[in-house]
């Protein structure tokens, strides 16, 4: 009974999401129809490596925290994790979430899968930083950066910035990193009241969600050559959304130069995170647009270009994702692998629920 409450919860919350931009469903139908069929093959094609390559990035986290997990299981795991997040927006907690649930449900410890998502997340900014540098210098050298772009470049970097600076602290100490999230959660919580009225994060859930994380991060002190592989994955994943994004381009028989591809890459990259919607629906496509006619593709190509790479890599990614859900389920506890020895503190995910007792020979702290 609860999974067909969820199953409909999810549906109803997809259903709304695509009404909401019906519009622009079907413009990217229109603008399909008018590409180059066999290049737009090609791109859907390669999306299907990219979202592979989605998987074995967090494979390599997963690795990274010790954790054993097929690559055939992560494609749909990630994939439904990432349409969670689109369809109950919550900045990657919802991703988070599921994560957590299926860790949980298949005997994986749960500090360490957060620690993997964590990692994984911040791996993905390293990737933009590149990317973004690259990009923002071109878009420097032709005088096509303004106001907005700088402005959303800046919150962007702060987040990378901030992320990588919990890493460092994580990596050297359990304690510090409790001490740092604690500071960052009383300090929203006093931004946020006045708008809210009410404590908006839960003080006692961010206090065990440091530990986990800071658990898994001891993993890294141990073995930190393990590091090389996620972050080459996480720049073979910006390379492959560049790859069908050119792929794009030769389907309205526009083939972008490398300049052209790397501006617009980053441009549209940074307004995912820098937009108050959902993976930045309406505001890449703009930016994109925008930043396409000022490299000089023109404005009928440009709009067709940016809505066809949308239409591939977040629309067709959404709907797999809906797919992906039902694929791994939301079943009963299913046995727990031989090789893992939990505790109930670790089947059960305490910072997603607020349970604040801990477990004195799995705090990290004693390592």
């Amino acid at each position: 009974m609860l999974r067909k409450i969820l199953y409909s919860a999810i549906l109803l919350l997809s259903i709304f999401f695509v009404a909401q931009n019906f519009n622009e469903l079907k413009l990217i139908l229109v603008a399909f129809g008018h590409s180059d069929g066999r290049w737009l093959i090609v791109a859907v094609l390669a999306q299907f490596l990219w979202l592979v390559t989605i998987a074995a990035n967090f494979w390599a986290c997963y690795h990274l925290m010790g954790i054993h997990e097929k690559l055939s299981h992560l494609v749909p795991l990630t994939t439904a994790a990432n349409f969670i997040n689109v369809i109950a927006p919550s900045y990657g907690a919802g991703a988070l979430a599921v994560l957590i649930a299926d860790g949980s449900q298949r005997g994986k410890p749960v500090g360490k899968v957060s620690a993997a998502a964590f990692v994984y997340l911040v791996f993905d900014y390293l990737g933009f930083l590149v990317v973004l540098s690259l990009g923002f210098s071109i878009l420097s050298s032709r005088d096509n950066l303004d106001a907005l772009l700088i402005g959303a470049a800046v919150f962007a970097v702060s987040i990378a910035v901030g992320l990588l600076i919990l890493v460092a602290i994580g990596v050297r100490s359990t304690d510090q990193l409790e001490r740092a999230i604690l500071w960052l959660v009383d300090l929203a919580n006093r931004l946020l009241q006045p708008f809210f009225k009410r404590t908006i994060i839960n003080r006692a859930k961010a206090q065990n969600f440091a530990i986990d994380i800071g658990d898994g991060l001891l993993q890294i002190r141990r073995s930190p050559r393990g590091l090389i592989l996620p972050f080459f994955l996480a720049l073979t994943r910006k390379t492959m959304m560049m790859v069908i994004l050119f792929l794009v381009s030769l389907a309205f028989h526009t083939p972008f130069g490398i300049e052209t591809l790397l501006a617009s890459f980053s441009v549209s990259y940074l307004f995912i995170i820098a937009s108050v919607t959902p993976s930045g629906v309406g505001f890449v496509e703009g930016a994109m647009i925008l930043t396409q006619n000022a490299m000089g593709v023109d404005p009928l190509t440009s709009t067709a270009i940016a809505l066809t790479y949308r239409g591939i890599t977040f629309w067709l990614t959404f709907a797999y994702g809906f797919i992906a859900i039902r694929m791994i389920g939301f079943q009963r506890n299913k046995p727990v692998a031989k090789d893992t020895a939990l505790n109930k503190a670790d089947k059960i995910p305490s910072s997603a629920i607020g349970y604040t007792e801990k477990n004195p020979d799995s705090d990290p702290r004693k390592d």
